[in-house]
C-alpha cells in the first residue's frame, strides 16, 4: 500500500461554470469566477509523470490499494465529507479519485477566491491527514 504513490500522481480538477470566467486584472492571465456563477460540471483525472511525459494510469495502477481504512473523511473547502471504502476495507487509487471528485462537487461551491468559486487552485498536490483525523485535499495553481 502506498499513499506516496497516490500523492505522487499529477492531476487536474476541471470545473465548468454556468458563466464564463473573467480576468482578475488586465495584466494577469489568472481567471476568477463571477460571484453569480455556479458549477455545472466537475471532474478530476490523474496521470503518471514518467520519462518527461504524462501517461494515463494502467488498470493495475487504478486498482492499487493506497489507503487501508474502511472510512475516510475528506476535506475540501467546507466540512469534511465521509466516504466508505467500497469493499469496506481499503481505498484504491480509483476509489480515492471518486471520493475526491465527490468531495469537491459538494464543497468547492463553498470556496471564495476573488469573490467567486475558486477555479484557480485545481492542480492536485496530494492528501494529508490533519490532527482531527480528516484528510485535507491540497490544490495548487
Amino acid at each position: 500500500m502506498s499513499l506516496e504513490f497516490f500523492n505522487g500522481l499529477s492531476g487536474t480538477l476541471s470545473i465548468e461554470l454556468s458563466e464564463p470566467t473573467v480576468d482578475i486584472a488586465a495584466n494577469l492571465s489568472n481567471q476568477r469566477a463571477k460571484a453569480t456563477a455556479e458549477i455545472k460540471e466537475l471532474s478530476f483525472a490523474l496521470e503518471v509523470f514518467e520519462d518527461n511525459d504524462f501517461r494515463d494510469l494502467t488498470a493495475d495502477e487504478l486498482d492499487r490499494v493506497v489507503l487501508e481504512s474502511a472510512m475516510l473523511n475528506l476535506q475540501g473547502e467546507g466540512e469534511p465529507v465521509a466516504h466508505r471504502a467500497p469493499n469496506g476495507k481499503w481505498f484504491t487509487v480509483r476509489d480515492l479519485v471518486a471520493a475526491i471528485t465527490e468531495t469537491e462537487r459538494r464543497t468547492r461551491p463553498q470556496s471564495q477566491w476573488f469573490g467567486g468559486i475558486d477555479v484557480h487552485h485545481v492542480f492536485f498536490e496530494g492528501i494529508d491527514q490533519e490532527e482531527g483525523g480528516a484528510w485535507r485535499i491540497f490544490w495548487g495553481s
